[in-house]
This record gives C-alpha cells, sequence and structure tokens, in this order.
C-alpha cells in the first residue's frame, strides 16, 4: 500500500534529482539553460545513462538509489545559488498542481500490453538482444521506458513507473512560464510571447490525461517548445554566440523528442531548417566547422547511436519498420516481410481501417489513394478529432477575449514562412500516411492554427496594466481546467473500479503484465546453464521451444 504522501515525496525526489543532473549536463556540455530547459536536459541525460548502464547491469533498487542519489546530491549542490532558490516556489507550485494527474487506477491501453512490461525487464535483466521477436510493441522501444525504469526505488517500488510523461509535462509547463513572463517583463509582447502563451494553455488542458501520453505525447509537447526555438532565432539578428545558443538547444530537443519515439525522427528536418537560414554565419570564416565539433553535436551523434543501436538489437532493424535498414544474418532479426506487414498495420490502424473489434477485409484496396478517407471520417474524425477541434477553438475564443484589442492596424512582418512551410507539409505527410492524432497530429494542426494567430493577437494585443494579470488569470484557468478534468476522472475511477488513492494511490497491475517476464526469466536461466553468451538472446527457435516448456 502506498500513500499519498510517500507517493509525493518519492515524486519530488525524482524532480529535483533531474534537475540536478540537468543542471550537470548543462555544465558538461557548455550550454545556457532555462530551469525548464535544465529539467528537460536532466531528463535526456537520465535516459542515455539508463540506456548505458542497462548494458551492464539490470536496474535494480541499488542502481536506482546510486542514480537518484547522485542527481539530489548536484541538485542540493546549486541550491546554494540564490537565483535557484528564487525559482523552487515555481518549482513547487507546478509539480504540486500537476501531482494530480499521477493519481490513477486505469493506465494506458498499451500499457500492460508492452510498456510495463518492457520496463520490469530493464528492472530485472541487463540488455536483451531480439526483444522484438516477443510482441509487436517490443520492436520500437521508446526512452521513456528507459527513464521510468530508473523510478523503481525501495519503499516505492513500482508505484511511479508510470509516472515519466508528468515530468515532460512538469518542465515545459515551467519552460512557457519562465519564456511568457520573461517576456512581458521585457516588454517583448511579440508573437512569440503569445504561442508561448497558447501552447502553454493547450498542453495542460488537452493532455491532462497522464494515462493517455503513452509514448507519443511527450514528444508531440517538445514539438511546441522546437517550434518556439526556431521562430526566436530566426525573428532576432544572431551573432554566432547567439546562433549556437539556439542550435545546441535545438539539437537537444530534437534528440529527446525523436528517442521517445523512431517515427519522430521526421521532425530533425527543424535542425536543417535552422542551419539552411543561417547559412551565411556558417559560412563565415568557416564557422560551420566549429558549430559541427561542438560537445553539443557529438552528444547528439552519440544519443542518436544508442537509440539506432537499441532498436537494431531488438529487431535486426536500424529503422524500425522502415524493411530497408533491416539485416536478416542475425539471428533475431525480424524477417523483412514481416516488417512490411507490421508497417502495413500500423498505416491500416491510423487510416481507422481496423480497431480492438475489427479488421478491413481488403486491406489493399483499403489503403490505394484515398479509399480510406470516407471511413477515416466517420470513426476517426468525427470521433476524436471534432472533439480535439472544439477544444482548440475554445482555447483560441478565451485567449483572444482576454488579449484582443480590436482596431485596424497592419499586421507586423515576421520570418515564419519557411518553418509555417514545413508544419503544413508535415501535416500534409501526417494526413496521408498515418492521419491519427496521436501521430503528430495534435501538435501540427494546433501550430499550424497558433502560429499565423498568434502574428494576429501581436497587431492587436490590449497592452494595458492589466495584461499582466490577464495572462496570470490565463495560467490558472489552465491549471483549474487541468486539475478539474483529473478530479473527475478520479471521481469516474472511484465509482467505477473502487479505487481509493487515499487508501492505496498505486495504478492497477494486471497479472498479464508479467507474462513475459516469465518467459525472460526461463532465458536467462537457460544462458546460465549453457555458459555461452553474455547476454539472453532471443529468436524464433529460442521462444518456441521455452513456451513447449512453459506448455508441458
Amino acid at each position: 500500500m502506498i500513500n499519498i504522501p510517500i507517493l509525493f515525496f518519492g515524486y519530488l525526489i525524482i524532480l529535483f534529482s533531474i534537475i540536478g543532473f540537468g543542471h550537470l549536463s548543462a555544465k558538461i556540455l557548455s550550454v545556457r539553460l532555462s530551469l525548464g530547459e535544465l529539467g528537460l536536459s536532466g531528463i535526456l541525460f537520465m535516459t542515455i545513462l539508463s540506456y548505458i548502464t542497462n548494458l551492464l547491469v539490470p536496474h535494480g533498487f541499488i542502481h536506482n538509489s546510486f542514480i537518484i542519489v547522485a542527481g539530489l546530491l548536484v541538485f542540493f549542490f546549486i541550491l546554494k545559488k540564490k537565483l535557484l532558490r528564487k525559482k523552487i516556489k515555481l518549482i513547487l507550485l507546478v509539480a504540486s498542481v500537476l501531482f494530480i494527474g499521477i493519481l490513477m487506477y486505469k493506465t494506458h491501453d498499451d500499457f500492460f500490453y508492452y510498456h510495463f512490461q518492457y520496463t520490469i525487464s530493464l528492472i530485472e535483466f541487463k540488455k536483451i538482444f531480439g526483444v522484438g521477436n516477443l510482441e509487436h510493441g517490443w520492436r520500437t522501444p521508446s526512452s521513456i521506458f528507459y527513464f521510468n525504469s530508473l523510478f523503481y526505488l525501495p519503499i516505492l517500488e513500482k508505484s511511479l513507473i508510470n509516472s515519466g510523461a508528468i515530468y515532460f509535462l512538469i518542465f515545459s509547463n515551467i519552460f512557457f512560464i519562465q519564456k511568457v513572463f520573461n517576456l512581458l517583463k521585457n516588454k517583448k509582447t511579440d508573437f512569440i510571447f503569445i504561442l508561448s502563451l497558447f501552447s502553454l494553455l493547450f498542453i495542460n488542458t488537452i493532455f491532462y490525461r497522464l494515462a493517455e501520453h503513452g509514448t507519443d505525447r511527450s514528444a508531440l509537447i517538445l514539438i511546441f517548445i522546437l517550434a518556439i526555438y526556431y521562430l526566436e532565432g530566426t525573428n532576432k539578428k544572431l551573432s554566432k554566440i547567439n546562433f549556437k545558443h539556439y542550435y545546441q538547444k535545438i539539437l537537444v530537443v530534437t534528440l529527446l523528442i525523436v528517442s521517445l519515439k523512431s517515427f519522430y525522427l521526421i521532425y530533425t528536418t527543424f535542425i536543417f531548417i535552422l542551419l539552411f537560414e543561417f547559412r551565411k554565419i556558417l559560412f563565415t570564416e568557416n564557422f560551420y566547422k566549429k558549430i559541427f565539433f561542438e560537445r553539443v553535436s557529438y552528444y547528439f551523434l552519440i544519443g542518436t547511436l544508442i537509440f539506432v543501436f537499441t532498436i537494431f538489437s531488438n529487431t535486426g532493424c536500424l529503422i524500425y519498420p522502415a524493411s530497408f535498414s533491416c539485416i536478416e544474418s542475425f539471428s533475431w532479426s525480424i524477417p523483412k516481410k514481416e516488417v512490411i506487414e507490421m508497417k502495413t498495420w500500423y498505416e491500416l490502424w491510423s487510416k481507422a481501417g481496423a480497431s480492438p473489434t475489427y479488421r478491413i477485409d481488403d486491406v489493399e484496396f483499403y489503403l490505394t489513394g484515398l479509399n480510406w478517407f470516407p471511413n477515416w471520417v466517420q470513426n476517426h474524425f468525427f470521433n476524436k478529432i471534432s472533439d480535439f477541434l472544439l477544444s482548440l477553438i475554445l482555447i483560441v475564443i478565451i485567449t483572444s477575449i482576454f488579449l484582443i484589442k480590436f482596431k485596424k492596424v497592419k499586421l507586423p512582418k515576421k520570418n515564419f514562412y519557411l518553418l509555417y512551410t514545413l508544419v503544413l507539409l508535415l501535416l500534409l505527410e501526417w494526413f496521408l500516411n498515418h492521419p491519427a492524432l496521436r501521430y503528430g497530429g495534435f501538435t501540427l494542426i494546433a501550430l499550424s492554427i497558433f502560429i499565423p494567430l498568434s502574428i494576429f493577437i501581436e497587431s492587436r494585443l490590449n497592452l494595458n496594466i492589466k495584461l499582466k494579470k490577464k495572462i496570470i488569470s490565463l495560467i490558472l484557468i489552465s491549471f483549474f481546467v487541468f486539475s478539474l478534468k483529473n478530479i473527475n476522472r478520479i471521481l469516474k475511477e472511484i465509482d467505477k473500479y473502487n479505487y481509493n488513492p487515499l487508501v492505496n494511490a498505486h495504478f492497477y497491475i494486471n497479472e498479464d503484465g508479467y507474462n513475459s517476464n516469465e518467459l525472460l526469466l526461463k532465458a536467462e536461466k537457460k544462458r546460465n546453464i549453457d555458459k555461452k553468451k553474455f547476454y539472453i538472446v532471443l529468436d524464433r527457435n529460442l521462444i518456441k521451444n521455452l513456451h513447449l516448456i512453459n506448455d508441458e
């Protein structure tokens, strides 16, 4: 039984440890970061550390306690700094408000299918080759599983191993809050200021349910930050030093996005358009040589190689499910034919051609051209996207009422066309290939509306002494909506599942969540008996034999 005070204490301990590692990574990389950025950088650093240490040891109590304590020591060291002490109130305020999000009984629909099982495998075993042969969900490992595996701690045990997404939400909130009030303080109430506010309101009111974050929504939140970095940089007259500053930040955030899901590799295009935008600076006195040999560039390369290696060791593919990147010669490799079939299955699912209860008969015909469109409109658009658009419109209307002063003025000239074109192209790619909200639709649709609207509002912004109060009111409303929606969710879970967070705040654990764990224990036992390999290597024959042993 885990009560709320114990859960909250563990929650804060992890939070402070993340900040500590964020400071450490900033020092190592020589990057200047705000508090929100420090937290996100800490998440990335801990995640990469998790990947590396799992090559050698499982993530048990001793390992995880050492990691968390190490981060805490750094945090308490930097707490001596006056600047951080001033910001501790903001950290505690945001963390306390969002804490209600991790009080849940029901988890993500895929949680026990592979999220939980994958995380448990990291806790109980060191690196395993060929886990993609267990279930297709294991073929696309998200970095959030590795991050979550560090939260298996004494007393808390498994109570927080589903909570990684809340820390993305916390530090993103802090990032946007700081961005908004810093720009307000410096009287730079431009479209970046408004876009940051829109992003903050969006993530708190739309992404309020932690159980729905899965492996997707944390990355979608970060894409807002990525867009703001680009727009902020391109609307300034950047020197070499300032360009270097934005380049470093974009690289760190992009690496974190890609690590969460290999599909988001497409968002590395933000790096390329930034380099294109500032090509004159890059080629002045061969400045590009200095940039490309930055510590953060090596960090990005090492992190990318680690993530690619993990996918490869799981599937035999460098990028899954891109069949051209698959090498079938390894014992654990998934056959290319099966990879192609799974790619088709993902597309079918995203285009509403399949669900847990049905599947379209003629898959080839359905996926040809726009044959899927009418069914998608009926089953996905009017089921999910329409509700999302209504929520989006409500955010826009309320924010506009608070901020706009109606007057005729010319729209300010802004350098946003290249990014906006990229957003529209990504939106088109999303619609044609995988038009489910979780595959990027949330953020791309929002940005396609927020960017031009932010420019429009800038020209009509009601600049009076009450603006700060209005901004505070909007932020407090978003926190209120987040809390209210989660209270309503908890009340429903109390009624449906007899969930009582006051007695036991732990989420429900399905017995099926340990199915793969039992098989892996047998594989480990066999490896120890054979004394042939340092790692467990799961090929199809081994899995078949282990299942036969189980049946006997």
